[in-house]
């Protein structure tokens, strides 16, 4: 029978055993696939595991999450198997990010498990969230499509022309997007650990007091990178991303 944590974390294979393990959490609509090949651009003591969330790739047969507090819970109780004595940090990307961000919480209060590093990507803190007039969430398939593309400019031609590739796409997209859009922040609450924000010189859905905002969610110090691109600046960036990231994972392994 397939264990919890397998079904919940991509992790690479045995002989790549790092000092620091990073959980990487997709952004609304993306899965473990977004995260493909950082092994091979991370140094050895840093081990990327994916997370991969309900509803897509291997889990495509599961329901879909749509209450992001929840699926963070999951998510946490499937990490709390695997993550033991080792140190950790979470990394994540749009909506990764307040995954990642109530994940690390949920490990702390339940598991006393606490990441060395939070980073996050093209987000502001959900403290500093802006409420859209609409909900998106509720919106026609097309309409839905539309306004995502306008927001963040990342809804390939051919998903809106391929009924067939909608049919896939559009529920997973419109279940992550209804986590972002009905998720209640819970002020209050510190973070143990430092947290890193990075942001696209170009993306309208951040800014950089969003960006830093996020400070006030940590006792443990912040920090803000812009990298260029829009939304996703995940992909084109990478290298740039990871070479100012893996330094500070290393750093946190020092006593």
């Amino acid at each position: 029978m397939e264990r919890l944590a397998d079904r919940w974390v991509l992790r690479p294979p045995r002989e790549r055993a790092g000092r620091i393990r990073l959980i990487c959490v997709p952004y609304a609509g993306g899965s473990a696939a977004a995260f493909h090949g950082w092994g091979d651009v991370l140094p050895p003591a840093v081990e990327p595991w994916a997370l991969r969330l309900p509803g897509r790739d291997a889990r495509i047969r599961e329901p879909l999450g749509t209450d992001l507090r929840a699926v963070a819970v999951e998510a946490a109780e499937a990490l709390a198997g695997l993550l033991g004595d080792e140190p950790f940090a979470l990394f994540g990307h749009s909506l990764g990010a307040w995954l990642a961000y109530e994940i690390a919480h949920e490990l702390g209060r339940k598991w006393d498990l606490h990441p060395a590093l939070l980073a996050v990507s093209a987000s502001n803190a959900p403290s500093a969230r802006r409420r859209p007039r609409t909900s998106v969430h509720r919106l026609p398939d097309l309409e839905l499509l539309e306004a995502l593309d306008s927001r963040y400019g990342a809804i390939p031609p051919v998903i809106r022309e391929d009924p067939q590739l909608r049919a896939v796409y559009l529920p997973v997209l419109r279940a992550d997007v209804t986590m972002l859009e009905t998720y209640e922040f819970p002020a209050g609450r510190l973070l143990p650990c430092p947290v890193l924000a990075y942001g696209g010189t170009e993306d309208r859905e951040t800014s950089a007091e969003g960006l830093a905002a996020w400070g006030a969610l940590t006792g443990a110090g912040s920090g803000v990178t812009l990298l260029p691109g829009g939304h996703f600046f995940l992909q084109p960036e990478r290298a740039r991303l990871l070479g100012h990231l893996a330094p500070e994972l290393l750093h946190v392994l020092i006593p």
